[in-house]
């Protein structure tokens, strides 16, 4: 089999540290090499060695001549002003022989040229010319790349250019392939799509990916890199992972055992040499003994997630949710059930909506307004945490350490150690971090705040294979619900009770990965009805019983009544009017608010109006917070979109009271967002549980 490429003894070094130390391996055509390892072990600086992009330090790389390469790199950059299409017909490895058979088609009148270009356009033919603006059209529409073609490049999102990267190394048509983690961004169709493309790719490909599936599906040998140093096994990641693990309990047992026959040779020595004895044989039996070099140790991620104190069988409800962007509909009449325990894993297609479902669920976006209107009810004290695609929670321009602290105090370094930050680590910013550490830190966070439902949005993307296991073992452990976005088969088999498909904006339920029966998402099982709506204050009771009584008033008015029907309304409104009177002395001789808790050294209380008067123009009733210990002291005024100080208050007493009123807004009154003061910030219920933490104390 023909050998593409070649790499001898290659030692890279980053100052003192040897990122990469005398790697050699070798490629030959239709072989599919996967790199394995940690992230930061050196899988990306490999790939840069053989493409050429870098030099080593010590060693070479040998290519074929003319040797066709494509490289798909994490983060590819695109040049301003260039269209998707333009950057297409650049990638096209036919076109230099298409422009010459155009410049010999005028003068095929000519016997010699007729000869030539005869023979140009058979090699053109053989080459597959001519099917490919086919093959690329498949491969663009597959990879939802065909509408982007007028686009300016540089203007795609981040996943769209990884996918465009792609199909263009691909159209390239080259004799290697290297592919860095090709599976990011791709759906689950995409990345069966680009099995079969690779698995008939008559070349050679050199791959790094964290799909445990994708590589046990393509790659034929892999090369384990570890502290700079390279070993090759057979098979992708689950068969090199098995032959790795016994060499290394091998290698530790050897080791034990070498280190005590040493320990017992020294002993024996030495009692020797106590007694008068001849020691020298044994002496140099110790000399001759070799001990086997200890494995490694390999740095364990920890990760935990807190379950929060919701104790209710069924936690969240929600029908006919639905969501339009502009004339594309997105979801359709979506209902769900979420009980205690339930593992779902969400998949579709990249856009059908899956985002979107967990936005609506987070609060973070509303459904379209009915008929029929939709309902999203909450369990009683269920605490919802999201952990979002791209800076998973995080603040982007904030140091690490500097934003756990302000959120857990003195727990925080034990946190960032717990997912696998060294000290150095800690000053960085999440927009220096890579994807995966980006992926760590969220998680990280999302670990410490007590939670009865999480929603991870692809919490999969960039996280190296060590960092998915943790994360599959948190979430076994787990006690309360979770909804998981992912393209990652098999994490969703390893974590997923249940398995949802959002297709054509309907989101249906899958019996299982090899049962592919239909189920209703908010179908009900014995002992789990729908959370009941929070039961109406006194103040609420007493403006129904108004508008009642204000009613029957009306129609006594009207004198169009019979007897019969005047006798029943005098009878009725005599007994609300005793009602009435007995919630006038509930509400107005008690103390008068309709809730009250306890937020660092205030009592909060707060009251809550909802007459049609005190609405806003969003629907949301008003309302007014204050301390218990005194009336005179600045309040807040809740209008139902704005929180407005009565006066301004103290730093000390200002931060007690907000807090306050903001737990009671998102937790008992499922508000979603506040704006604090006109012009001022947005906070959104989401943010604040993650932000402020303090569900988990």
């Amino acid at each position: 089999m023909q050998t593409l490429l070649q790499a001898e003894e290659l030692t890279l070094l980053y100052g003192e540290r040897a990122i990469l130390s005398g790697v050699s391996l070798s490629l030959r055509a239709g072989e599919r090499l996967a790199l394995l390892g940690r992230n930061g072990a050196g899988k990306t600086t490999l790939l840069r060695l053989l493409s050429g992009e870098r030099l080593p330090d010590e060693g070479y790389v040998w290519r074929e001549d003319d040797l066709r390469l494509a490289v798909l790199d994490q983060q590819p950059v695109f040049g301003a002003g260039q269209t998707v299409q333009e950057l297409l017909d650049a990638a096209d490895p036919h076109a230099e022989m298409q422009r010459q058979l155009d410049a010999l088609a005028p003068l095929l009148a000519d016997p010699d040229t007729l000869e030539r270009w005869t023979a140009l356009q058979r090699r053109f033919e053989d080459a597959g010319g001519y099917r490919w603006r086919t093959r690329t059209a498949r491969t663009f529409g597959v990879l939802d790349l065909t509408r982007f073609l007028p686009r300016e490049a540089a203007t795609l999102s981040g996943g769209e250019r990884t996918r465009l990267s792609l199909a263009l190394a691909l159209a390239r048509e080259p004799d290697v392939l290297l592919l860095d983690e090709p599976t990011n961004h791709l759906d689950i169709r995409m990345r069966e799509w680009l099995e079969e493309w690779l698995l008939s790719f008559p070349g050679g490909v050199v791959l790094t990916s964290h799909d445990r599936e994708f590589l046990d599906r393509v790659a034929q040998r892999s090369v384990w890199l570890e502290g700079g140093e390279a070993r090759e096994y057979p098979g992708g990641y689950t068969r090199a992972r098995g032959v790795r693990d016994l060499e290394r309990r091998s290698q530790g047992r050897a080791h034990t055992l070498g280190r005590r026959e040493e320990l017992r040779l020294s002993a024996s020595a030495d009692r020797l040499d106590l007694w008068g004895r001849r020691s020298k044989a044994v002496k140099s039996r110790l000399n001759r003994t070799e001990v086997a070099e200890a494995p490694q140790t390999e740095r364990a991620i920890r990760m935990r997630l807190l379950s929060g104190q919701a104790r209710a069988r069924l936690l969240l409800w929600a029908e006919h949710l639905s969501k339009t962007y502009g004339e594309r509909s997105i979801l359709k009449g979506v209902a769900l059930k979420v009980r205690q325990g339930d593992r779902v894993a969400l998949m579709g297609a990249n856009g059908t909506g899956k985002t979107t479902l967990l936005r609506l669920l987070a609060g973070e976006d509303f459904p379209d307004a009915g008929p029929p209107e939709p309902v999203l009810r909450l369990a009683g004290g269920v605490q919802v945490v999201t952990l979002d695609q791209t800076w998973h929670g995080l603040d982007p321009d904030a140091g690490l350490l500097d934003q756990f602290e302000e959120r857990f105090g003195a727990r925080a370094s034990a946190l960032l150690g717990r997912a696998g930050f060294r000290a150095e680590d800690w000053a960085r910013a999440p927009s220096e971090l890579s994807g995966g550490e980006r992926a760590r830190a969220g998680l990280a966070l999302v670990s410490a705040l007590r939670a009865d439902l999480l929603l991870l949005d692809e919490p999969t993307n960039h996280l190296d294979i060590a960092a998915l296991e943790a994360l599959e073992a948190a979430i076994s452990a787990y006690g309360g619900a979770v909804i998981i976005v992912t393209h990652d088969r098999r994490f969703a088999r390893e974590v997923a009770n249940r398995l949802w498909m959002i297709e054509d904006g309907v989101l249906q339920e899958v019996a299982g990965w090899t049962d592919r029966t239909l189920l209703d998402p908010a179908r009900s099982l014995e002992g789990d009805p729908p959370p009941p709506p929070p039961p109406p204050s006194p103040r609420e009771r007493l403006r129904l019983q108004e508008l009642r009584l204000s009613e029957l008033n009306a129609q006594l008015d009207r004198l169009t009544l019979t007897g019969r029907e005047e006798a029943r309304a005098r009878s009725e409104r005599h007994l609300l009017q005793q009602e009435v009177y007995e919630l006038y002395a509930e509400v107005y001789f008690q103390p008068q608010y309709d809730y009250e808790l306890r937020c660092g050294p205030l009592r909060v209380r707060a009251q809550r109006f909802s007459g049609p008067e005190r609405f806003s123009e969003a629907g949301q009733g008003g309302g007014m917070f204050w301390a218990a210990h005194d009336l005179t002291c600045p309040h807040l005024a809740w209008d139902g979109e704005t929180l407005r100080w009565s006066d301004t208050p103290p730093a000390w007493y200002g931060a007690a009271l907000l807090g306050g009123a903001l737990e009671l807004l998102f937790t008992r009154w499922q508000v979603t967002r506040a704006t604090l003061g006109d012009g001022g910030p947005v906070l959104r219920r989401r943010a604040y549980f993650e932000r402020l933490g303090w569900a988990g104390h």
